[in-house]
Formats: C-alpha cells, sequence, structure tokens
C-alpha cells in the first residue's frame, strides 16, 4: 500500500482594488489540484497533468515540479524523490491565480508527504519560486492568499522576505470574476507596465489604498467604491481586454460596488455586498462582453478563509 497526499488550491484575485502585486483574495473556487507520490530515486517527475486541453507538458519545467524540488531540497533527507499528478481546474492565463493554485497545490503535497509538521508559513517561498518561473517575478499576490486564505497584503520585508498581513473581511463581501474566452500572458502584462508613474497618480493610488482597507476594516462598501480607483497598473493594461471599459460601467450599472483587473487579466472581477445583486452583475459583464464580440464566462464566490487544502489517501 502507498500513500498518496492529494492537495487542492482555488483561484484568487490579485492586484485587488489599488493593491498592485500586494493585495489578494481566496475564491472558494474553482480549485486546481494535486497529487504527490514520494520515490526512491530522487527525481522530481511529473507524471500527467489534466484539464489543461493538452497545453500543458509532463517534460520540461512546470510550476509544480519547481515547488516541489524546493520543498524537498530544503525539508527531505537527499535521495527522496517525488511523482505529481496535476489536475487543471482552472483556465491557463485567465488572471485568477492558475499557476498559484498549482503551485500551492504541489507544496502542500509535497509537505504532507515528507512531513506533516510543516506549517503553511514554511512553505511560501517554494510556492513564490513558482511564480518567478511562470511570470518572471517572486511577487506573492496570488501565493499568499491561496495558501493561506481570506484576504492578505504581501509586505516586502528585508531582501527578498515577504511579510504577509491577514486583513479583515467584511462578512456579506461577493466577488464576481468574468473570463473572456481569450488568454492574457502575465510576462506580456508585466512588460506593459511604466517604469515612471504621475505623482497626482501615485497620490491617488495612496489615497485609494487607504481607503480600501479601512473599507475591509468598517465594511464600508463606500470606502471599498473608491479603493477600486486604481491608477497604476490598470491604465498600462486594459488594453489587452477588449471591452474593458464597457464591462466595468456593465458591472456598476448592475450594483458593483467596484470594479477592476484581476491579476494582469483579461479576467474583470467587481465587487458586491450580496449574491442576488453579484449574479446580476456577472450578467451584465458577460453581456457586455458579448457586446464586442467576446464570450466570456463567470464565476461568483465569496472569500475563502481557509485557503488550501491537503489530505492522505493510500492507495
Amino acid at each position: 500500500m502507498t500513500t498518496r497526499a492529494v492537495a487542492s488550491a482555488a483561484a484568487t484575485v490579485a492586484n485587488l482594488g489599488p493593491g498592485f502585486d500586494v493585495v489578494g483574495a481566496c475564491l472558494e473556487g474553482p480549485r486546481d489540484s494535486v497529487t504527490a507520490e514520494l520515490s526512491d530515486d530522487g527525481e522530481v517527475t511529473l507524471v500527467a497533468v489534466t484539464g489543461d486541453g493538452g497545453r500543458l507538458a509532463t517534460g520540461g519545467p512546470n510550476v509544480v515540479t519547481i515547488v516541489a524540488r524546493h520543498v524537498l531540497d530544503r525539508f527531505a533527507e537527499p535521495g527522496v524523490g517525488v511523482r505529481l499528478w496535476l489536475d487543471k481546474g482552472l483556465p491557463l492565463g485567465s488572471g485568477m491565480g492558475s499557476s498559484s493554485a498549482s503551485a500551492v497545490a504541489a507544496a502542500l503535497a509535497v509537505a504532507a508527504l515528507v512531513s506533516p509538521e510543516i506549517p503553511k508559513e514554511a512553505l511560501l517561498d517554494a510556492c513564490r519560486e513558482g511564480e518567478r518561473l511562470a511570470a518572471g517575478t517572486p511577487h506573492a499576490d496570488n501565493v499568499a492568499p491561496c495558501l493561506f486564505g481570506g484576504v492578505v497584503a504581501c509586505l516586502p520585508g528585508e531582501g527578498d522576505a515577504i511579510h504577509v498581513l491577514p486583513l479583515p473581511v467584511p462578512e456579506e463581501l461577493v466577488l464576481v470574476c468574468v473570463k473572456p474566452e481569450y488568454d492574457v500572458k502575465t510576462s506580456d502584462a508585466r512588460e506593459a507596465l511604466p517604469e515612471k508613474v504621475a505623482l497626482v497618480d501615485a497620490v491617488a493610488n495612496v489615497a485609494a489604498t487607504t481607503a480600501f482597507v479601512m473599507g475591509l476594516v468598517k465594511g464600508d462598501m463606500g470606502l471599498l467604491s473608491f479603493g477600486c480607483e486604481e491608477r497604476l497598473a490598470i491604465p498600462a493594461r486594459q488594453g489587452f481586454v477588449r471591452g474593458y471599459a464597457g464591462v466595468v460601467a456593465a458591472a456598476k450599472r448592475a450594483g458593483a460596488v467596484g470594479a477592476g483587473l484581476s491579476g494582469s487579466g483579461p479576467t474583470i472581477y467587481a465587487l458586491s455586498d450580496d449574491r442576488q445583486t453579484a449574479a446580476e452583475i456577472a450578467e451584465a459583464m458577460v453581456d457586455a462582453f458579448a457586446e464586442v464580440g467576446a464570450t466570456a464566462t463567470a464565476v461568483i464566490s465569496g472569500i475563502d478563509p481557509d485557503g488550501a487544502q491537503v489530505s492522505l489517501i493510500d492507495v
């Protein structure tokens, strides 16, 4: 009998509000799943990938193998290897943390087999290495909420360190995420970012950040609405998303508290204070995408407070 670990990790919305590369939220789903089984050959092997439509190869660099190797190198005895199976529940290039979900699930699954005592906090750096491969930079605003759950702020520490600060979440907060049929590469979206921004825009983002955080603390939807007026990344990236302005306008007409790009796009998120309104917002956003010739799908979700989960099975 062989013991395997099965871990699942959910979609996320990064760059939430004005929190570019800082604030992210964990959704209830969709989810990626990674199954892991230790081996004695010292190798990290991705056996199979499902749910990706054949787009991901099992050979060569992959976020799950990179993350697994980091976990083994830090926590396992020499010579220990692992075999991995990845099931993609998240679409690729969606702006909803697809690579992050795979990375987090891989880290949690491998760690559970090496030692159940390894805390989630010790896995963050390994997960960030998956982001380095996928996006070119080890930003944490997807992997941190995916790993820990809730809404978090990722604060830079000394050197390459990141401090994860959990933020309050109003009970009534609901996210709507609408993805058009096409993808946006994270690397392309990062290359589009300006090296410098106008002082007036920097000041506006500081004000928006203050409003957004206090909106979470107080459950004040008016402050959250003000805080969604992001002026650093979205102006440079919205051109990747056909019909962006019209979709955001449709969301607000339908009752959205605020809206913005999820991660690097093309998914657009909207905030609501109840699920019935969220359903109306989702319909309006899908219709707005259709007006510019794009088929889109919607996810309506609360905030998952627990993050990625793992269990052991015998096969």
